[in-house]
């Protein structure tokens, strides 16, 4: 028996995109990968089949080359997140490329972007980037929300460096949400313990109004038993401060990759 339509809207509150044209600028891109080739909004409708109740998504950066020291020194190591910054302008713009697989249509499924930032590299390096990205990102630039710096695959102390806990608490100030990523399946629990720490420094002697909000974004590499996981998908999804629905949370239970509908944490309004 077909499955009964939602009757809530539905965000999904999490998806990566790239057109072929700029897959040799991802860090983790290697031919045999197999998300290799395009992944477009095209693929992505395909994909979700569209249901009448989805309202859209929020993009985060799909981890673009980068080099954090020749981007505070001349912007040059900034250069491919900045072009995913333009690849997301011409999505939520409706102004696509021949071959880039979205349509002008398409522009009102992209509710909010989370860039990428050199969150490392303090407030100052911060905010000369932010202005680049506002530059590239035009009349796109309203949707941006938040941004991400990717610590999963960072050594010890990385989230805890003086650099990284200014830039933070610059994000705070000016209004945007930190997307964390951790990985504590394949990095350990010192990731989970050190991204605590990070946010009590982040939020020590900042007002209420200016500490930037966290975004947990990665919960399936989070591990909990069975009950707690489930106890604490229910009281996120009761909670009316939690506004997006994401369609796919990955939790491995018994090794089985099991998906289900549940509410995302959105920026404080």
């Amino acid at each position: 028996m077909a499955e009964e339509p939602a009757d809530y809207p539905i965000i999904d509150s999490h998806i990566h995109l790239y057109p072929a044209s700029e897959v040799e600028t991802l860090a983790w891109y290697e031919p045999s990968n197999p998300l290799h080739g395009q992944h477009s909004l095209n693929e992505y409708t395909t994909a979700t089949g569209s249901p009448s109740s989805f309202d859209g998504f929020i993009f985060l950066e799909t981890d673009r080359k980068h080099d954090l020291k020749s981007g505070v020194k001349d912007g040059t190591g900034w250069t491919f997140p900045l072009m995913e910054v333009d690849w997301l302008k011409r999505i939520a713009l409706g102004t696509p490329k021949a071959g880039e697989g979205h349509t002008a249509e398409q522009k009102k499924l992209c509710l909010a972007i989370v860039p990428w930032a050199p969150v490392p590299s303090g407030a100052e390096a911060l905010e000369r980037y932010v202005g680049e990205v506002e530059k590239h990102a035009e009349g796109s630039f309203g949707k941006i929300r938040g941004f991400r710096y990717l610590v999963q695959d960072k050594p010890k102390g990385t989230m805890l460096q003086d650099e990284f806990i200014e830039g933070l608490k610059w994000l705070g100030k000016k209004g945007f949400v930190y997307d964390l990523g951790v990985d504590q399946h394949g990095g350990g629990k010192w990731q989970l313990e050190e991204a605590v720490e990070m946010i009590e420094n982040a939020h020590e002697g900042v007002d209420e109004e200016e500490k930037v909000t966290f975004i947990i974004s990665e919960f399936s590499s989070l591990t909990f038993p069975r009950m707690i996981r489930l106890k604490i998908l229910q009281t996120i999804y009761a909670n009316p401060t939690y506004r997006c629905i994401t369609r796919r949370i990955q939790s491995s239970l018994h090794g089985e990759q099991q998906y289900s509908n549940s509410a995302n944490a959105a920026r404080r309004s």
